[in-house]
């Protein structure tokens, strides 16, 4: 089957939540700006303020989406004859889409909210995650560079968190009633209460240390950053299309 209708419907499946979204970003953002401002422009000492953008809330948001868009367009996917290889397909390109869509919104956001910053001259200062996340990389970086590293940056760690989820999402749907609480609730205990208990008194502290080590080596530049968002798209797309092959209709 052609994969437009499904990516339609897909993107179609996404208009509202991301509507809903940038309602409320939009009203929290004024809120928090406009109080910002006047707390500071209104002190006599010499404070100032700085704001980010808004780039992980949509990461977090896009990673809950991934969550929740599985099952329902599962189910009538199959209904309508649309295969699972079809799905995916769509599913991969509602995602980049999506995330790029998202970041683009983020970008002119940011610039509007920095200009009306500038203008009313105003002690609050803008920067977005990219620049916040890394000071140093992107000290020297002209404005047009900085702000095309920040966009393909947000959409990095937007297609890793929609992967993420929507593994996540198709993990739970394989699983039977038992698996998902035993994974639910064992999961979250062995990696926030065993490993932490035996790492401290059997371990003393390797496995916290290797950990740190690894993560810090994964995010510590943007480069190292992009590499470890790449794998992550691949490596949870793979994995979710690997349990949606053998994916059963479930009611």
């Amino acid at each position: 089957m052609n994969i437009l209708p499904s990516y339609r419907y897909q993107m179609a499946d996404h208009k509202k939540s991301i509507l809903i979204f940038y309602v409320v970003i939009v009203g929290l953002s004024l809120i928090f700006g406009f109080s910002t401002t006047l707390i500071i422009n209104g002190n006599d000492a010499a404070v100032h303020g700085s704001t980010s953008g808004n780039e992980m809330a949509t990461v977090i948001f896009l990673f809950v989406v991934g969550l929740c868009t599985f099952k329902e367009t599962f189910l009538i996917s199959l209904q309508n004859g649309v295969s699972r290889k079809t799905l995916f397909t769509a599913k991969l390109l509602t995602m980049l889409s999506v995330a790029v869509i998202m970041a683009m919104i983020d970008k002119i956001f940011f610039l509007l909210y920095a200009a009306a910053l500038s203008i009313t001259n105003s002690q609050v200062t803008a920067s977005t995650f990219y620049e916040a996340l890394y000071p140093s990389s992107t000290a020297g970086a002209g404005p047009l560079m900085l702000h095309a590293e920040s966009f393909f940056f947000e959409v990095l760690l937007a297609l890793a968190a929609m992967a993420a989820g929507y593994f996540i999402t198709i993990m739970f749907y394989r699983l039977s009633k038992t698996g998902k609480v035993i994974v639910g609730a064992g999961v979250p205990v062995l990696f926030l209460m065993a490993i932490p208990w035996a790492d401290q008194y059997f371990l003393n502290g390797k496995i916290t240390i290797a950990l740190v080590k690894l993560i810090l080596t994964a995010v510590n530049t943007p480069s190292h950053m992009a590499v470890t968002c790449l794998l992550a798209i691949v490596v949870f797309n793979a994995l979710a299309f690997t349990l949606m092959r053998k994916a059963v209709v479930k009611q």
